[in-house]
């Protein structure tokens, strides 16, 4: 009666571990590697921003032309005048007039000369605009390496449920191997419950993953500016399955591909080159300003002392203007550029620094995670090897089974640990392109 009772018992186990597995499938997407970068590149909203700033930077680059341009304006108004009038010298007498009196004008301003600050202002915003276009480039570096990051560590997820899928699968026929047996009483109990524990931590080891992998989503979802911050099932990242190819990066090859292609030190050196054309235009202050200007005034005014009155003027001529002392406004000013120069100088040393720190750090990384994945290889290798050798000797009684489980347990840790070293490699590699500034230097596995 209690073999029957425990049988049943377990077959209802059994029952409902494979009724939780069957609504727990792989996900299985079609969003690739470059499918997500194009998506985030297009969507995302600090890629917009960056759009836009370049949209701006041509905007001051029209304002700037501007002055190369005569300014012209018009001028116009009517006034109705009720005026009274009572000479001093005749306190007995006074004069009312009513009349309206229309004018209108239009004047033209053209500056000839300003110390050349035109000239620099102009070359300053055409610096802005490569400036501008570079920040682009580096947000576009930045947001490629977060992706791709992402993307990684959603295909450990995945790996972590495939492996605890496959665990969750060896124990349960192992399972039903070992109930047969203990209900001819061929192995004791605990033998039948010790492979119900391991699917039971098997499957809360798929639950882990999946957990992961949903939080993955979520992150790439919000980079790639998915409405919700949710994937749907078709766009979630499918599982890659081509292998990994070895890489030899050099140091020196890499710093100086860096430094002629990483957009954000080319961002500085453009806005060094701005700054250095607003300190020349800050100079131009200390030099005159001379004007063409020309235009024409016309004056109308209706039953004004009986008669209408009706002027016209026409003018062309030369202003100069010399602002002798300001106060210390342009040497202030002139200071400040040449501080804001020397502080951008001194930002460029550090970001060079800090980018010869990263590349050489990101090499290092990349071949201690070649060199592990390629350990990792082999010892899944072996550890397969073992865990089918024993798994024959304790099915025909010439293995225990702590050693079986043990078997086990090392085959799962080393596929884990072999995908996380592999894909460790890829990331390594993502990192080591974006600190060289490749923007589009990531490789699909």
């Amino acid at each position: 009666m209690k073999k029957l009772i425990l049988s049943v018992l377990f077959f209802a186990l059994f029952l409902n571990q494979a009724m939780a597995g069957e609504n727990q499938p792989i996900p299985q997407g079609n969003l690739t590697l470059t499918r997500a970068c194009d998506l985030a590149l297009e969507k995302n909203p600090g890629i917009l921003q960056a759009r836009e700033r370049i949209n701006g930077a041509k905007a001051v680059l029209v304002q700037a032309n501007s002055a190369w341009k005569p300014s012209i304006s018009a001028t116009g108004h009517f006034n109705a005048y009720d005026a009274t009038t009572q000479p001093d010298w005749a306190q007995t007498q006074r004069g009312s007039e009513s009349f309206n009196e229309y004018s209108a004008g239009i004047a033209m301003s053209w500056l000839a000369f300003n110390g050349f600050a035109r000239e620099a202002d102009i070359l300053a915003s055409k610096y802005g605009i490569e400036q501008s276009e570079q920040s682009y480039q580096d947000t576009q570096r930045l947001l490629i390496r977060s992706v791709s990051l992402t993307y990684y560590q959603a295909q450990i997820a995945i790996e972590n449920m495939i492996i605890a899928r496959q665990n969750r699968d060896f124990n349960r026929t192992l399972e039903k191997d070992a109930k047969l047996k203990y209900q001819i009483g061929a192995v004791p109990e605990a033998d039948m419950l010790n492979f119900s524990v391991r699917v039971l931590k098997a499957e809360t080891d798929y639950l882990a993953a999946q957990q992961d992998f949903d939080i993955t989503c979520t992150a790439l979802a919000q980079l790639m500016a998915v409405d919700g911050a949710r994937l749907s099932p078709k766009m979630l990242p499918q599982r890659s399955r081509l292998q990994i190819n070895h890489m030899t990066p050099e140091f020196e090859i890499e710093i100086a591909f860096a430094r002629e292609n990483r957009p954000d030190l080319k961002a500085l050196d453009k806005n060094i080159l701005a700054l250095n054309e607003k300190y020349r235009g800050a100079k131009g202050n200390y030099y005159p300003r001379v004007y063409l200007v020309s235009g024409v005034d016309y004056l109308y005014q209706d039953e004004k002392l009986v008669v209408d009155e009706e002027e016209h003027t026409s003018y062309l001529g030369i202003n100069f203007q010399w602002d002798i002392y300001t106060g210390g406004k342009r040497a202030g000013k002139t200071s400040e550029i040449y501080a804001d120069i020397q502080t951008l100088k001194q930002r460029r040393k550090e970001t060079l620094q800090s980018m010869e720190a990263e590349i050489r750090e990101a090499i290092l990384r990349a071949k201690t995670a070649w060199e592990t994945w390629k350990h990792q290889r082999k010892t899944l290798e072996m550890t397969q090897t073992i865990r089918g050798s024993i798994e024959m000797a304790y099915k025909v009684g010439k293995s225990p089974l702590t050693r079986l489980n043990e078997a086990q347990t090392d085959f799962v840790n080393a596929a884990g640990a072999e995908a996380a070293s592999r894909i460790q490699y890829l990331i390594s590699l993502v990192n080591l392109d974006a600190a060289a500034g490749r923007l589009q230097g990531v490789s699909e596995w």
